[in-house]
């Protein structure tokens, strides 16, 4: 006896593309930069490591990797299914704001933790890189979040 097919199945929207292109870029984009910056606070002081440099490179690697990505993904999306929705629709819709959500909540929390590194005028280098992490962890988890409801039959 042969399992069913799973006829029911949506197919993937413009949007969830992108959220798995965001739920890989993005940490991989973050631990090239710790690739980078561990290593130059592990062999000088605080104020010696040059952080600002390699942060902006990894934002903007995430911003170029994901323009080309959902370019890429668009076009052979097209090629592959004729069928391929680039429209958004209700679904998605709340499914962004269920990720979204949770990544704010994330971010929330993770900006007090930098108010307090302010407060205790912590090194800019502790600050700065405070809040790029948690901005990484918070986009992180809002994509995962995206993609188990997109993939669990999400029913906002």
């Amino acid at each position: 006896m042969t399992p069913e097919a799973d006829t029911d199945r949506v197919p993937m929207t413009f949007e969830e593309r992108n959220t798995w292109l965001a739920a890989i870029l993005v940490p991989l984009s973050t631990l090239g930069y710790l690739a980078v910056v561990i290593p130059r606070l592990l062999s000088r002081p605080v104020g010696e490591v040059a952080w600002a440099g390699p942060m902006l490179w990894s934002i903007g690697a995430v911003i170029v990797a994901s323009i080309i990505g959902s370019i890429i993904s668009a076009i052979m999306s097209a090629i592959v299914s004729r069928e391929a929705r680039m429209e958004t629709d209700v679904r998605d819709r709340d499914i962004n704001r269920h990720g979204d959500r949770i990544a704010q909540a994330i971010t929330g929390f993770g900006a007090a933790a930098v108010l307090v590194l302010a407060m205790l005028r912590a090194d800019q280098f502790w600050i700065g890189n405070a809040l790029f992490l948690i901005g990484a962890v918070g986009t992180t988890w809002g994509a995962v979040a995206k993609i188990r409801a997109y993939r669990g039959g999400f029913h906002g």
